[in-house]
C-alpha cells in the first residue's frame, strides 16, 4: 500500500521559488522531501524562478535608467562586459652614471664571478666535495672573498 499523497499548495511553492528559493529550501519550509518538490513541482519552480529573475532584472534596469550609478556600473559590467582597469604608468630614466672606479684586478675578479654564476645557473653541476664541506647542505657555498 502506497503512502497517502501529501498536500502541498502549488501557490506557496511558486511564491517561494519566485523569491529565489531553490528546491531544498522550499522543501524545508513546506516540511517535505526535496525529491517531492522536484518530482511534482519542477515546472512550477522553474517558471516562478524565471519570473522572479525577470522582476529583479526589470527593477535593476529601471534603477539604472533613473540614474542610480551603482546599477549603471553593475549593468555595464554584467551585460556589456566592461571592466575597470587601473591605469599604470611607468617612467624610467636611464641617466645613471658610475662614479667609482675599479682596478683591472677587481674587474677581472668580477668577470670571473659573473662567469661562475652564469655557469651555475645554466649548467647545474654536482657540488664538489670541498663545496659540500663549506656549504649549507643544498649544494650552495659561499664564493671566495674579493681581495
Amino acid at each position: 500500500m502506497a503512502r497517502p499523497l501529501k498536500h502541498i499548495d502549488p501557490k506557496k511553492v511558486a511564491r517561494l521559488a519566485g523569491i529565489g528559493c531553490p528546491p531544498n529550501e522550499i522543501a524545508a519550509v513546506l516540511d517535505c522531501e526535496e525529491k517531492l518538490i522536484i518530482r511534482r513541482f519542477s515546472d512550477v519552480v522553474q517558471r516562478a524562478a524565471d519570473a522572479g529573475k525577470k522582476r529583479v532584472r526589470s527593477r535593476l534596469f529601471q534603477m539604472a535608467v533613473n540614474g542610480n550609478l551603482g546599477a549603471c556600473i553593475f549593468l555595464c559590467k554584467a551585460w556589456m562586459g566592461m571592466r575597470e582597469t587601473d591605469p599604470v604608468s611607468i617612467n624610467v630614466s636611464a641617466n645613471a652614471v658610475a662614479t667609482f672606479g675599479l682596478s683591472d684586478q677587481q674587474q677581472k675578479q668580477i668577470s670571473r664571478l659573473a662567469e661562475q654564476i652564469q655557469h651555475r645557473v645554466f649548467v647545474r653541476e654536482k657540488p664538489q666535495p670541498e663545496a659540500i664541506a663549506n656549504g649549507n647542505g643544498n649544494g650552495d657555498h659561499t664564493p671566495p672573498a674579493l681581495n
